[in-house]
């Protein structure tokens, strides 16, 4: 069967239409065009089939024990032990901690820990960018958006998808974190066997179309998510005026794919620089339809939650301005076309994001000219994001819908 024939799943566009046509700067400094080959063409809709082997195999060990009621208090009980990989439990659990304790032979520590402290340095900026540009972004993919419908996300808010996300953010671009045993590396692993049941769930389910959609939580979108995590973050944070070196770059870059493989995510999609992280990506939006109705109640939700975090002081007017700024950073950030898509309106467009990009990148080249004040940097931007998730988890108030408007700035 040639590239051309392969029509399933049916989120994947026909080869023909994936052949785009690549600017030639674009080309030169990628490397390559945008269209993929055959065979990446065929890797695309093997990928689109493809979970987690591992964990896929643990949960699937578990509830053939007991399909009533799985018991799951192993897992739980290793990742909180001190030494998971020594952990007496069933075959499967002790196949999954050795392969995830296990680390491939391409992991460079200093580099990774160096990812950490200059994701550490960014403070704030951070946080915004990753939910103001990669997770909104991220509601244009529309194959996304049918798993948090169909598992019920949308109706447990915003909020709290948002305060989740940034706990298990925190803990994994830490110091050490992802190492065997370490706090990131157990966070993830909680995550990715959630993953593994939310897969039997939908996979099994009337309502998961398998022939449109693929397999839930796949490996093409398993990777878009980590992409989305480390060079979508990095063009965001240039964007915002932070410079980027390119020994920052490498360094974030070889962080992210350590986590995106601990994830579950195999190596033949995971990625060393942003070059190859473009190409991946405009690669992946071959995989979704055009953004729909779950794209603007997603955003919208999204776009609302200001609105409902608490402050001990001048509440309503912080909210109103933490609400504004942050979707003028995302129509800043995403641009105006992607922006309108969302269905979504700024007020004031993107100045307010603006006018905060020349004094963050004086800021923070400054805070750069010395070791001591880089020290310091580093120190109060790990403080600052804890701040900003701590924010999160502090919800008193049930959340207000954004205005969604089809004919955005």
């Amino acid at each position: 069967m040639t590239p051309g024939e392969l029509t399933f799943p049916s989120r994947l566009r026909a080869f023909a239409q994936t052949q785009i046509n690549t600017p030639w700067w674009i080309q030169k400094l990628l490397g390559r065009a945008f269209a993929p080959t055959a065979a990446e063409y065929s890797q695309l809709q093997q990928g689109l089939f493809e979970g987690d082997r591992v964990m896929d195999a643990y949960v699937q060990a578990r509830l053939a024990e007991s399909p009533d009621k799985p018991d799951w208090r192993e897992i739980h009980l290793a990742l909180q032990s001190p030494d998971p990989s020594s952990f007496q439990g069933s075959a499967a659990l002790h196949t999954l901690l050795q392969q995830a304790a296990a680390l491939p032979a391409w992991v460079d520590t200093t580099l990774i820990n160096e990812g950490a402290a200059f994701i550490h340095s960014t403070g704030r900026t951070a946080t915004d960018v990753l939910r103001d540009m990669a997770l909104m972004g991220g509601y244009l993919m529309v194959a996304f958006n049918k798993t948090l419908i169909l598992t019920g996300e949308l109706e447990k808010g915003a909020a709290p998808r948002l305060a989740g996300t940034a706990q298990w953010w925190l803990k994994v671009v830490s110091h050490n974190a992802n190492l065997p045993g370490g706090a990131g590396l157990n966070a993830t692993l909680r995550v990715r066997w959630v993953h593994a049941l939310v897969r039997h769930q939908l996979k099994s389910s009337k309502q998961w179309d398998s022939e449109q959609w693929g397999l839930p939580i796949n490996q093409v979108d398993m990777a878009a998510t980590y992409l989305g995590f480390s060079a979508v973050m990095l063009l965001g944070l240039r964007k915002c005026g932070i410079l980027v070196t390119p020994r920052n770059s490498r360094a974030v870059m070889q962080l992210w794919k350590l986590i995106g493989w601990q994830m579950g995510v195999k190596e033949e999609w995971l990625v060393d620089n942003e070059q190859q992280a473009l190409v991946r990506l405009r690669q992946f939006l071959f995989t979704h339809s055009p953004p729909d109705e779950s794209t603007h109640r997603l955003a919208a939700a999204l776009a609302g939650e200001p609105l409902s975090r608490h402050y001990a002081r001048h509440e309503d007017l912080r909210r109103q301005f933490a609400y504004l700024k942050h979707l003028s950073s995302s129509r800043y950030l995403l641009g105006a076309n992607m922006f309108r898509k969302l269905g979504l309106r700024s007020p004031a467009g993107a100045l307010i994001a603006l006018l905060h990009v020349p004094a963050r990148a004086f800021v923070h080249l400054i805070m750069r000219s010395t070791k001591s004040l880089s020290q310091t940097q580093t120190r109060l931007g790990r403080q600052a994001q804890e701040h900003a998730v701590a924010e999160l988890q502090q919800k008193t108030f049930p959340e207000r819908k954004a205005t969604i408007s089809t004919n955005a700035n």
